[in-house]
């Protein structure tokens, strides 16, 4: 019988929890032990899951055995938990983006590069049944070249102000902007040269946090062809989902539509409609599915066989530059280059 891979996730909040999950219930893994800095929601998951609890990451590592580590904690405080498991000699699958800064990413593949370790970052996107039909798509040679893409990704303004307490040291570009600077860099095939944003902040101001609304950003590929990427968090609570998403890809002989919104599903009650993504995370019997939780999986494959996984540390360094590039464009008012080295 093959060992089982023993894994600990850092950061128990909603994405945390579906880490846990997949892990408890996929027949090669064994879920060992959580960490996270709130001592009550860290025991109280550790009872339900029958696992260790741990405030500090560096004590799980020095009392147990672990593998892998998923890091799960806000987008602005993963780089601390990836490093401290690399220096542990563990693979790190963590959570999107790779880290808010440049410098960090580059911390993190440097060091992921000298001690031989696996990190992935869960763009989730690239397991969407939909992305997966448009790459196929755009790889047939008779669809001809990009010429232009959109992308916009959306969330409702509950999201920033009642589910994350620490929207403000995030933004729009970092938090839904990561998944889809990803995804031009997947569906294309090429690298941003050139950023020009613009943005607003009304609404997040009122609600005293000092971060964006709303951000468009036009970016120019190697290949010359553009793509608009649109986000914000913002949207009125009387949308029917949480979340929106749209992918729009004109190309020489293909034209390409995609939309979130509508995915087969609608609901509808007295208060409202709902369009629930169907497709994206789907609890039966209390085991967690769908393209969300497909990610999670492949790792623990990639880690057991030594295989490639296919969004590296290098692309999240990539897709970190580009989000960078575009708060010096909000910052400057012109266009601005990706800086590599």
């Amino acid at each position: 019988m093959m060992n089982k891979i023993r894994a600990a996730v850092v950061g128990a909040g909603i994405y945390g929890r579906h880490h846990m999950n997949a892990y408890r219930h996929k027949s090669d893994t064994v879920l060992v032990a959580i960490c996270d800095s709130d001592i009550e929601r860290c025991d109280d998951l550790a009872m339900a899951y029958g696992v260790m609890g741990y405030t500090r990451l560096d004590v799980l590592l020095q009392e147990e055995a672990i593998d892998v580590v998923s890091v799960a904690t806000p987008d602005p405080y993963h780089t601390e938990s990836i490093l401290t498991a690399l220096r542990h000699g563990k693979h790190v699958l963590a959570e999107k983006p790779l880290a808010t800064s440049v410098r960090e990413c580059e911390l993190i593949v440097e060091m992921a590069q000298q001690r031989d370790l696996l990190v992935g970052v869960d763009f989730h996107k690239r397991w969407d049944p939909a992305v997966m039909r448009i790459k196929a798509e755009l790889e047939k040679p008779e669809a001809g070249r990009i010429l232009r893409g959109h992308i916009s990704m959306d969330d409702v303004i509950s999201v920033p102000t009642e589910w994350l307490d620490w929207a403000g040291a995030s933004s729009p570009v970092w938090f839904l902007g990561s998944h889809c600077f990803d995804l031009v860099r997947h569906l294309s095939g090429q690298e941003v040269v050139s950023v020009y944003a613009v943005g607003q902040k009304r609404l997040m101001a009122e609600c005293g946090l000092d971060t964006f609304d709303s951000v468009q950003s036009l970016l120019t590929m190697a290949d010359g062809s553009s793509w608009v990427v649109e986000n914000s968090w913002v949207l009125p609570e009387g949308f029917p989902k949480d979340n929106d998403g749209r992918i729009d890809i004109l190309c020489e002989a293909t034209y390409i539509r995609s939309t979130s919104q509508h995915r087969g599903l609608e609901i509808t009650t007295p208060g409202m409609t709902l369009t629930p993504n169907s497709y994206f995370i789907n609890y039966r019997n209390g085991i967690a599915s769908g393209f969300g939780i497909d990610p999670i999986n492949d790792f623990v494959h990639s880690v057991r066989h030594k295989a490639p996984y296919p969004v590296t540390a290098m692309d999240g360094l990539a897709v970190s530059r580009i989000c960078e590039a575009v708060h010096r464009s909000l910052e400057s008012g012109k266009p601005e280059r990706p800086i590599k080295p």
